[in-house]
């Protein structure tokens, strides 16, 4: 489900029209996070970190209003729940586009996970399908193979794509701390650096189930 927001009452109408205006819209940081407890979780309950660490941010994406927004024929719609499109590799080295729908329920969210994950590891090509082209979701890649400091995302500005883009690094010791690495891609015309500020403090009092 989503609702339109009206422009005409909206207190962002200028910076949207301002932002979406640009030839390239799009804004990002590139961060660490603490994330010991997430990994401490997932190890104690026996479950994928993948999958549980997916879980989490999509917890607190939905935590956070502005990644809902989209832009849709013009408008400024606000979905009520975000689900995400991963990216999933195979043994081929080769990778296809996954959806992995939002439930508030771990086992449940993991289960649909797993078929949706066997499903792109058994296909070829990117593996799209009608749920990766959805607008409900954040684009997701996950790189376990080196830490970064920053990162540029592929986007396709012309067509009016204002989707936000997450990635995730692999994970760096610190003396007792395991810290993710994280950047986040988001359409200036939606998403302000204090909207990313609060995602990012709701990854923080997740972990303390706080959020």
């Amino acid at each position: 489900m989503k609702r339109v927001i009206n422009l005409d009452n909206w207190n962002r109408k200028e910076h949207f029209k301002f932002f979406s205006a640009l030839d390239d819209p799009f804004w990002g940081i590139t961060t660490t996070v603490d994330f010991t407890s997430i990994y401490q979780q997932s190890k104690n309950m026996e479950v994928s970190f993948f999958l549980y660490s997916v879980h989490f941010l999509l917890k607190c994406i939905n935590a956070t209003t502005a990644f809902k927004l989209r832009i849709e024929n013009g408008e400024v719609v606000e979905y009520d729940k975000i689900n995400i499109s991963p990216t999933i590799g195979r043994e081929d080295g080769t990778f296809g586009f996954g959806f992995f729908e939002y439930d508030t329920d771990l086992s449940l969210f993991i289960e649909n996970a797993e078929k949706e994950i066997h499903r792109v590891k058994n296909s070829t090509g990117l593996s799209f399908s009608k749920d990766t082209a959805r607008a409900d979701v954040i684009r997701y890649s996950a790189l376990p193979w080196f830490a970064f400091s920053e990162m540029k995302h592929a986007g396709s500005i012309q067509t009016g794509d204002s989707i936000p883009k997450i990635s995730t690094g692999k994970l760096i010791q610190e003396k007792k701390r395991l810290l993710l690495p994280i950047s986040i891609s988001v359409h200036h015309g939606l998403v302000d650096g204090r909207n990313v500020a609060e995602f990012i403090q709701n990854v923080k009092d997740g972990q303390n189930n706080t959020l």
